[in-house]
C-alpha cells in the first residue's frame, strides 16, 4: 500500500469521528431578500444576499452579507421565523456600518455570547439557531430611518436557492417540510 493511500485512508476514517470538523460538522445557508419579504412588504429598492456557515465544533456562526440599495441603515439581526413570519431578534449583525446609504458588504462571526435567548420561541442556545436556521426559519433583517421595522429581509436556507435567478439572484427561500 503506497504512503499516498495510508494518508487518504486516514485522512477519511479522521473526518468521520465525532468532534472533527468535517461536513456533518458545517452546514452553509444562503439567502436573498428584498423589502417584498418583509412582513408586510414595504415600498424600497433595497436588495441583498448573504452566505452563513454554521459551525457545531466551535459553536459559531460566520456570515457575509452584500446589500444594496440601502438608505440610512440603522441596525440589523438574525430573527427566529420562517418565510412570511415576523420573529424575535436572536443576534445583533456586529460592525454594521450605521447610516450608510447605497452598496455595502459586510462580514462578522456570531459565539453564543452574542445570543439573546428566546424561551418562547425554544431559543435556548446556540444548537438552537442551529436547527431553527437550517430548517429554514431564520431570517436577516436590515432596518432603516425610512422603514424602522425593516427594509431588507433575507430568508436564511439550506441549499443555493439562488441559482433559479440568475439576474440578481434574488429568491425568496421556500423550505419543502
Amino acid at each position: 500500500m503506497s504512503r499516498a493511500t495510508v494518508v487518504a485512508c486516514g485522512l477519511a476514517l479522521l473526518a468521520c469521528l465525532p468532534g472533527t470538523a468535517s461536513g456533518q460538522d458545517t452546514l452553509t445557508i444562503f439567502g436573498s431578500g428584498s423589502s417584498a419579504f418583509e412582513t408586510p412588504p414595504v415600498a424600497s429598492a433595497g436588495v441583498g444576499t448573504a452566505t452563513c456557515t454554521l459551525n457545531r465544533v466551535t459553536s459559531e456562526i460566520a456570515c457575509t452579507a452584500r446589500i444594496h440599495n440601502i438608505v440610512d441603515l440603522t441596525v440589523a439581526h438574525l430573527h427566529v421565523g420562517g418565510p412570511g413570519v415576523a420573529g424575535p431578534v436572536l443576534m445583533n449583525i456586529p460592525n454594521l456600518p450605521a447610516r450608510s446609504s447605497d452598496d455595502f458588504v459586510l462580514s462578522w462571526t456570531w459565539t453564543p455570547a452574542d445570543l439573546t435567548l428566546r424561551p418562547a420561541q425554544g431559543v435556548l442556545k446556540i444548537a438552537d439557531v442551529f436547527e431553527a436556521c437550517a430548517s429554514g426559519n431564520c431570517y436577516l433583517n436590515f432596518h432603516t430611518t425610512g422603514n424602522p421595522a425593516g427594509e431588507i429581509r433575507i430568508n436564511l436556507c439550506p441549499g443555493d436557492t439562488r441559482a433559479s435567478n440568475s439576474f440578481y439572484q434574488i429568491n425568496a427561500c421556500a423550505p419543502s417540510r
